[in-house]
């Protein structure tokens, strides 16, 4: 057995039965950090009185976790040489002189889902961290809750209305996990047509289409994004970050896993139906009446 001052000064992870500092690392998306937080949560618990650091990019990846009240200091922009051991072992050994226990949860391999496990379980795994539930979480502040409720009025949507929050797209633009633009239309058309929805969709200031019958938010901030779809009464999207966002809330939602196999980074709430066929199977198998047979049934 390797002693752990050796394992630090190698730059592997090393153990501490009664740690005063803990370093958290994770550079991978909204969805990646949210699944990450109730590690992070454990961790806390399980050394109460240990200052927990989590270093994270900035931006929308910072503002995904800021509110978390189990994490003591933030390091931001944080980076590292993901995809190389040597990367790793260099961050180890840099953490380790100001940490008792360093952390960092990025997956260093691209075939990461062959093991078959979900990222929350992995990241609790890395932690060595049991979970009291298996469901992502995020914290809204009462400023973001405030200006979403504010946006919906300027919108002229009241709580007698239904609300339906619609994510098209992925950060990643991976055509792997985009569903095509015109399914979405037809899907819009179905729904507008049997239900009496009010529709958001959500997408980045960037996406060239036209969403027609719902009210495209261009690049509308992540907090209050996150408290929109808090109060909707239904969410729709593609395997992206505020699909997993969805999954910590109490909404009935439907997440179209086009990609990588739906047991590894599928939403996990007890109110979430999941459309998925073969991992990497083409977008275009998907069929509109499909989703819409499915959502006739989740609502």
């Amino acid at each position: 057995m390797i002693p752990s001052s050796l394992k630090k000064w190698i730059g592997l992870p090393a153990t501490c039965e009664n740690p005063k500092s803990i370093f958290v690392g994770l550079i991978g998306g909204v969805g990646d950090l949210i699944a990450a937080a109730p590690s992070v949560a454990a961790l806390k618990k399980k050394y109460p009185n240990a200052k927990l650091s989590f270093g994270v990019g900035d931006g929308i990846f910072f503002n995904t976790i800021k509110n978390d009240p189990n994490i003591d200091h933030f390091e931001t922009p944080f980076s590292y040489n993901v995809w190389k051991k040597r990367g790793h072992r260099k961050t180890y050994r840099e953490k380790y002189k100001e940490h008792d226990l360093v952390f960092l949860l990025d997956n260093g391999n691209r075939d990461w889902w062959e093991q078959k496990k979900h990222l929350l379980d992995i990241y609790a795994e890395k932690c060595g961290v049991a979970l009291e539930k298996r469901r992502p979480l995020i914290y809204l502040d009462g400023k973001d809750i405030q200006v979403a409720k504010d946006k919906l009025s300027e919108l002229g949507i009241s709580n007698k209305d239904k609300l339906m929050i619609l994510s098209p797209e992925t950060r990643s633009k991976k055509e792997m996990k985009e569903w095509p633009h015109d399914r979405f239309l037809s899907l819009i058309e179905k729904i507008n047509k049997n239900y009496d929805f009010k529709i958001i969709t959500f997408v980045s200031k960037e996406n060239p289409f036209d969403y027609t019958g719902t009210i495209p938010l261009k690049g509308y901030p992540l907090g209050p994004s996150s408290a929109m779809i808090q109060k909707a009464n239904f969410y729709l999207g593609l395997d992206n970050g505020l699909t997993h966002i969805a999954s910590c809330f109490d909404v009935k939602m439907i997440s179209i896993h086009i990609g990588y196999p739906v047991e590894c980074c599928g939403p996990l709430s007890p109110f979430a139906t999941t459309i998925a066929h073969k991992p990497f199977d083409p977008p275009e198998t998907i069929s509109v009446q499909e989703v819409f047979e499915t959502f006739k049934i989740s609502i």
